[in-house]
């Protein structure tokens, strides 16, 4: 059994997570039209590791946190359709994205549509504070996204702008999920760091079967990871791909400068972290079988 798998056992998780799925139609249901349908798409055949997270961080004796769980998986989204739509991609989960299928226009108005769901539903606990978390998540989340604009195409970027970047676009949400639920933020953003890593890993090791991705999509973009720019520091023809140059190659010979399993190691470190900053959960266990999971994994 893989060390998901064994999370998703977690007793009341099933019932937890049919409830943020009922949250999630309601959400949209009454709002008829082409952005409540792209997004309902959209949100078809998610991993819901957010909500997920939020039920495992919530503390002993707490309510789930259902509402929290819908709002943060809503937003989730709304990022994913924007970053569709800037990348080009045309795959989200093995399905064409929203940008591919309704165009530029209906990919805007649906991640704007998906974001503002989101803090409604959050708003209807009438926790301020809970809407500061989601509203400051939010905005790391739009900082990421002109770092990683300016970033792009560019070999030289450290590594330290690269880790900032991903604490930003990733580590922020999943931390925001721990925190909305009354967990340890400092466990959702280290965790949220090593997942991606990971998931810049996949992207140049993956089998578009598995992650429902193209792979190479960070070296077509000039997206600036850790795998790639470990192997820009040793591989001239991975340097000048990275830098928009010829891709003629240059991912073969990612994986032969051993940059995916350098990556792979400092994933493991972030992993560690997450683990060294529990204490006292409920759910401690399954937590840390999830920091494992986020790094053990083909899609």
């Amino acid at each position: 059994m893989t060390a998901l798998a064994s999370v998703r056992e977690t007793p009341g998780l099933d019932g937890y997570l049919e409830a943020v799925e009922v949250r999630l139609e309601a959400a949209l249901a009454g709002y008829p039209g082409l952005a409540a349908t792209a997004a309902g798409e959209a949100l078809t055949g998610g991993k819901r590791l957010r909500p997920l997270l939020a039920f495992l961080a919530a503390p002993p004796g707490s309510e789930p946190p259902v509402a929290a769980g819908a709002a943060i998986e809503l937003v989730h989204m709304a990022t994913l359709v924007h970053d569709d739509l800037v990348d080009r991609a045309a795959l989200r989960h093995g399905r064409p994205s929203v940008w591919s299928t309704y165009g530029s226009g209906a990919a805007v108005a649906t991640g704007d549509f998906l974001f503002a769901r989101g803090f409604a539903e959050l708003a209807t606990t009438r926790d301020a504070r809970a809407v500061g978390v989601l509203a400051e998540a939010a905005v790391a989340l739009s900082r990421g996204e002109a770092l990683q604009r300016r970033q792009a195409f560019d070999p030289d970027t450290t590594i330290e702008s690269y880790l900032e970047r991903c604490t930003l676009k990733t580590g922020k949400l999943f931390e925001a999920a721990c925190r909305l639920a009354g967990g340890s933020g400092e466990f959702g953003r280290t965790l949220g760091i090593a997942f991606q890593i990971a998931d810049d890993i996949l992207d140049c090791a993956g089998d578009a079967a598995d992650t429902g991705k193209v792979p190479g999509t960070d070296l077509r973009e000039g997206t600036p990871t850790l795998p790639l720019l470990l192997a820009a520091r040793e591989d001239q023809i991975v340097r000048r791909a990275l830098a928009g140059g010829s891709l003629e190659g240059a991912l073969v010979r990612v994986a032969a400068t051993g940059a995916l399993d350098q990556a792979r190691e400092t994933a493991l470190m972030y992993a560690e972290r997450a683990r060294a900053s529990l204490n006292g959960e409920l759910h401690r266990e399954e937590l840390e079988a999830l920091t494992y999971a986020a790094v053990e994994r083909n899609r």
